[in-house]
């Protein structure tokens, strides 16, 4: 049973970029599946990309595993003429006569069983106990405050020719907007799609692919600068978290 699809991306190479929860969001969009018609994926596709969403890490290779494990599951329930909805798709007796039937190796079919498995448990609400972290693997994971430097050499470079370039005024926009956001709320509307889109573009022209995540978490840094007591900084941290 192929696992193959038509998914439109343009994900960026980068690897930041390349787990970015939006960008995560747009692949997931976009997926089809070869072995689903349309019609029959449109049943049960947004609520299976939003289970894939919240079932773990956002990796781009985990949303596609997973995402790939339900793909295959609704396969599995069309041959046999099952009803297509997400509850067949993770019911105990559909897991395992899907497991029943493959045909892959002992350790592929256990790593399905592993991913079902959590889908599963994350479907019905319940705990789902990760692996443990390696060491420093959470603190790498962090914006770093040597970002902020990157930020004002992109900010520096899009004050240049903001007059004449539509992507660099983006940028400078979708900065303080965000910054006001970052300082006052989440009060404050969120970045428009459009403007965010063109900001990128001119961040990744500069050699310097962003993200939301990225840029909040460098306003973090920019806050905690400001000369002020901690205790009137960390309101407007805990508001809108990075």
């Amino acid at each position: 049973m192929s696992n193959t699809h038509d998914a439109e991306d343009t994900v960026p190479a980068t690897a930041t970029a390349l787990n970015d929860p939006e960008e995560l969001e747009r692949f997931l969009a976009a997926y089809r599946p070869k072995d689903v018609e349309a019609a029959t994926w449109g049943r049960v596709g947004p609520s299976a990309a939003a289970l894939v969403m919240r079932a773990g890490e956002p990796t781009r290779l985990r949303v596609e595993k997973d995402i790939q494990l339900l793909d295959a599951v609704v396969a599995h329930l069309v041959e046999r003429g099952r009803e297509i909805t997400l509850d067949e798709a993770l019911a105990d007796r559909t897991l395992l006569s899907f497991d029943t039937a493959l045909t892959a190796s002992a350790k592929t079919r256990e790593n399905k069983r592993g991913i079902a498995r959590r889908l599963q448990a994350t479907h019905r609400g319940l705990p789902w106990r990760e692996g443990r972290r390696k060491d420093g693997e959470r603190a790498q994971a962090l914006v770093s405050h040597k970002a902020l430097n990157d930020l004002r050499q992109l900010v520096e470079a899009a004050e240049l020719v903001a007059g004449d370039d539509e992507d660099a005024a983006a940028f400078i926009a979708a900065v303080d907007s965000t910054r006001t956001r970052r300082c006052a709320g989440s009060e404050v509307p969120a970045v428009a799609e459009a403007t965010w889109q063109r900001a990128r573009r001119f961040a990744e022209a500069q050699g310097r692919p962003i993200t939301r995540r990225w840029l909040h978490g460098v306003l973090t840094h920019e806050v905690l600068t400001h000369d002020a007591p901690v205790a009137v900084l960390i309101a407007p941290l805990w508001a809108q978290p990075a």
